[in-house]
């Protein structure tokens, strides 16, 4: 049985992985970043081909069965999932792979029903495809999915006019957008993922709902700032176990701004799970968050705690 306590635990922002689910250079590049973090003090870093192989059994799960076990063991409640669509730039780029997006997308929803009051999906795709917008529509109103999941780093600027039609779907369908925003493994490219080009979308849209995933990365400070001119940004906090690990008092000090800037209800807590659970379990995660007044100055009341850890999302994504 789930966490059935007064605090309320939602992850805003994970990722389902199985085989054929991404493109291989993506999943290589990932494991790169892990077997050098692993292998940081040595000169050469642990053979990434082999840590992928060695995770990847562990972490693919397309039924969400997984996740939902880990949830239990983790105290988390329900769990949003965010597709990604990283196959339109691999397939047009002479990138060696294929996948059908619809059908990714297809899988993630057959886990949210498989998992009903657990699992809730947004749909991911890339704005550059042929009928975006309807597969869009189609995914929200017969599907069940609660928003759309962007991904510039595939080399599209988040206020490039072609996404803007998904961005009006997004506004008449009344569902938040998230957008990533950060660093990212090759063969992808972060800075079209930079959070003033999240800003100019925010100010065309000022009725869209939009979070910027992981608050930026290291572009936090541009990102709280922006979003302080624009009411309907948002910002989740997933993906910094890593930094975590190397100075808890800094994302202390993170979480801490960017309450006192936005206001505990535009800030959601995420893992950015499967791969991040490799360099961090998610019962520690969690439990990290749950206790953040043990590490450092900076303090957070009760009620601030349970607005980021699940409050927040349960309202934004209507959950």
């Amino acid at each position: 049985m789930w966490h059935e306590g007064v605090l309320m635990i939602v992850d805003a922002h994970y990722h389902l992985f199985w085989d054929d689910s991404d493109p291989l250079d993506f999943l290589i590049g990932a494991a790169r970043v892990g077997a050098r973090r692993f292998s940081k003090n040595t000169p050469e870093p642990m053979d990434a081909n082999q840590l992928l192989q060695m995770q990847l059994p562990i972490l693919a799960d397309q039924s969400g069965d997984k996740l939902v076990q880990l949830m239990d063991a983790s105290n988390i409640d329900k769990t949003l999932l965010l597709p990604l669509d990283y196959w339109y730039w691999t397939e047009t780029s002479g990138r060696t792979g294929a996948y059908d997006i619809i059908k990714k997308n297809e899988i993630y929803a057959q886990a949210t029903k498989n998992h009903e009051g657990r699992l809730y999906s947004l749909f991911g795709i890339d704005p550059r495809r042929k009928k975006c917008v309807p597969a869009f529509e189609k995914a929200v109103t017969n599907w069940g999915m609660k928003g759309l999941k962007l991904h510039p780093t595939t080399r599209y600027y988040p206020d490039d006019p072609l996404v803007y039609p998904l961005y009006q779907k997004a506004l008449d369908l009344q569902v938040p957008v998230v957008i990533h925003s950060g660093n990212q493994p090759a063969p992808l490219a972060a800075k079209y993922s930079q959070p003033q080009f999240v800003d100019t979308v925010a100010g065309d849209f000022p009725d869209l709902k939009i979070v910027v995933a992981h608050i930026g990365h290291g572009w936090w400070r541009e990102t709280l700032d922006l979003a302080s001119m624009k009411p309907n940004m948002y910002v989740d906090f997933s993906g910094w176990q890593g930094v975590y690990q190397n100075d808890p008092l800094y994302v202390t000090k993170v979480l801490r701004s960017a309450i006192d800037t936005l206001g505990p209800w535009r800030v959601l807590f995420g893992s950015d799970g499967a791969l991040l659970n490799v360099i961090m379990p998610l019962p520690e995660w969690v439990n990290i968050i749950q206790n953040l007044n043990s590490v450092g100055v900076a303090k957070f009341t009760d009620e601030e705690l349970a607005i980021i850890l699940g409050k927040a999302a349960t309202h934004l994504f209507s959950l």
